[in-house]
């Protein structure tokens, strides 16, 4: 039975997480299929790390923070798979966050902890996935069973929400589309005994070879359909049968002993999503055909909807201001009016970010399903969209021209170069290791591949941000403003006094 928990082991331990990507999955990475994924260069720094994080789930430091014990089973569980029912079960949320993120320096955008809340989100919703009737299954009984599956296993999922960006003029994003769709997007191709075969190709799956399972729904802007056969909300094995994952360039890959502290270790790697006639067994699919019951999760901003991002962006931007205050430090110009003003704006977004933590948290109340949900974040994710790049710009301007030039670990080794990086390459009362390991640290977040391309994915990880703006103006209550404006413009205004 596929969603079976009698041999569920409770919180993922990191032999077991390595041990199970072992399982024949198909992974291709510059024209080749991948044999062994943890042990392979491009994966392995990554899939270490996870390793290392899932273990301190089972230390008597980290054990009462990171999981609970499971009514059903007695199994620890992971904190990331609780249903929230009070105050206290969110700020335990809140906490087991906070670990995950600042192991991992707030970089994973899809560490294990930030997919838990899109099963949470449906479960939630499983009253109006259950009102859509398939003579197959229950949409809203197979999202609890899921749930419960994932929980008492403690799974790392991905997910797959976008079209393959071919012609874009013809998605559904345009409302001058076609009314029929190109089968190039993910789409039902019929319906068996046991369950959906479907085709087609997804995009952008990050840590999807690194997962256990994968998770795909529609996302906002592919949502409105001209055809039902492309609605559809499932997950299943990452090694299912007929689905392929291609990999992208890594960032984790490099020549020399360049430190790259961030790219090596954190490299989550983004994938297309290739399924060829793939079964979906019913048990596994959450909707069909109908995309009311997945359209309110989208206009809630299903990526921020528990502690999970909100926590990694605030660790993020933490980062992002730490380094710039200690390289203005270690080269002598935090004193500079200039500088200290550039530092400054970045400590303004970081508390910004606080405040509004604090401010969700505060807002919190028992949401639908039975489940506590925190306040509104409506904007949270467009602002951050907007200041992760500002960011990184006041990181580059702070830190100067010593972002392109630092020494590797092998120059500062080097007997014969050592003396002139002491002397030219040293900062203000520090050495030379201390200044160009700092300064490398500040490459992985504001220069490099890396770097780059975790800038790219703020921008869009919260979506479209232009059309979340539109979204926001468009849910904003302006009426009682517009209200008293109206009647301010509906007799004369005040005036001076005619020929003065």
């Amino acid at each position: 039975m596929a969603l079976d928990i009698t041999t569920a082991r409770g919180a993922m331990t990191g032999a077991r997480y390595i041990d199970s990507l072992r399982d024949g999955r198909d992974v291709w990475l510059d024209g080749k299929r991948v044999d062994d994924v943890p042990s392979h260069p491009a994966f392995s720094g990554m899939v270490n790390e996870l390793a290392r994080i899932y273990d301190l789930q089972h230390t008597e430091k980290h054990r009462d923070t990171m999981t609970f014990v499971s009514d059903e089973t007695g199994n620890r569980c992971s904190v990331s798979w609780l249903l929230p029912r009070s105050l206290e079960d969110l700020k335990k949320k809140r906490r087991n966050s906070e670990v995950w993120t600042a192991e991992s320096w707030g970089q994973l955008g899809r560490s294990p902890d930030v997919l838990a809340p899109y099963i949470i989100s449906l479960y939630k919703s499983r009253e109006r996935l259950s009102a859509v009737k398939h003579p197959h299954c229950d949409f809203g009984e197979n999202i609890v069973n899921y749930h419960r599956y994932c929980m008492e296993n403690d799974l790392f999922l991905t997910h797959a929400l976008g079209d393959p960006q071919v012609d874009r003029s013809e998605q559904p994003q345009n409302e001058q589309r076609a009314k029929r769709e190109e089968d190039l997007a993910l789409h039902v191709v019929e319906e068996t005994p046991e369950g959906i075969i479907i085709a087609g190709g997804k995009q952008l799956a990050t840590a999807a070879p690194i997962s256990n399972e994968t998770y795909s729904s529609l996302s906002a802007t592919f949502a409105n359909r001209a055809d039902p056969r492309f609605i559809l909300a499932f997950s299943i094995p990452t090694n299912s049968k007929g689905m392929k994952i291609l990999c992208r360039e890594p960032v984790s890959v490099w020549n020399g002993s360049y430190g790259h502290p961030l790219g090596v270790p954190y490299d989550e790697q983004d994938s297309m999503l290739f399924f060829d006639n793939v079964l979906v067994p019913w048990d596994r699919v959450f909707m069909l055909y109908e995309s009311g019951p997945l359209l309110r999760d989208f206009a809630a901003g299903i990526n921020f909807t528990e502690w999970a991002n909100l926590c990694r962006i605030h660790e993020r931007m933490k980062l992002m201001t730490a380094v710039a205050t200690m390289i203005a430090e270690a080269i002598g110009v935090l004193e500079y009016r200039e500088v200290a003003a550039k530092v400054g704006e970045m400590t303004m977004y970081t508390q910004m970010w606080h405040h509004a933590m604090e401010g969700v948290e505060h807002g919190a109340h028992m949401g639908e399903g039975g489940v506590m949900a925190l306040g509104s974040m409506a904007g949270m994710n467009i602002y951050f969209a907007q200041t992760s790049a500002r960011m990184v710009q006041l990181l580059r301007e702070v830190s100067g021209s010593g972002l392109i030039m630092q020494p590797s670990e092998n120059d500062l080794a080097n007997p014969e170069l050592r003396p002139y990086l002491d002397r030219y390459m040293r900062g203000k009362s520090v050495d030379a290791e201390y200044k160009s390991r700092l300064y490398r640290l500040a490459h992985d977040l504001a220069v490099s591949s890396s770097g780059m391309r975790q800038e790219v994915y703020e921008y869009w990880h919260g979506g479209d941000p232009n059309r979340n703006r539109i979204n926001l103006l468009r849910g904003y209550d302006q009426s009682d403003i517009r209200a008293r404006i109206e009647e301010l413009v509906s007799r004369p205004l005040p005036h001076g006094e005619s020929g003065v």
